[in-house]
């Protein structure tokens, strides 16, 4: 997938920083979408509920050794690469969450709350990210 080292560190901090960029909150102003404000509570629970299970994969994909094994062989820069934005899109999924829930709620509490959790795991990622890149030799 990538020759280099360098350049695969090149790709990996764009979509860093795009993922990380994203999730600045839209602040609306009036009324949200929903027309019924009473499922935006059962709304928000069956949301963290899927948030933390989105968690906790990523967290599996982050530090599992046995994800990708045979990989690590012949193509271990696209490895770390694919795990990393494997654990992006995985965090960015939860400010899509937030952003869903201020749009039918018109508050804006929700996707602040996603976005910070959004925030704490791709900086998380970011540190696995490392570790998992120092690992590599350089060529």
């Amino acid at each position: 997938m990538f020759p280099d080292k360098n350049r695969m560190v090149r790709h990996a901090n764009a979509l860093w920083a795009v993922f990380v960029i994203s999730t600045v909150p839209i602040v609306l102003q009036g009324r949200g979408l929903a027309r019924n404000t009473d499922i935006i509570p059962l709304l928000f629970l069956a949301l963290a509920a899927v948030s933390i299970s989105n968690i906790g994969v990523m967290v599996f994909i982050q530090t599992s050794p046995r994800i990708m094994a045979d990989r690590v062989r012949y193509d271990p820069i696209g490895r770390v690469y694919l795990i990393l934005s494997t654990g992006a899109v995985l965090s960015e999924a939860l400010s899509i969450y937030g952003l869903v829930l201020t749009l039918l709620s018109c508050s804006i509490f929700y996707v602040l709350g996603f976005t910070l959790v959004t925030w704490i795991c791709l900086f998380w990622v970011r540190l696995k990210f490392k570790k998992n890149l120092g690992r590599i030799p350089d060529k």
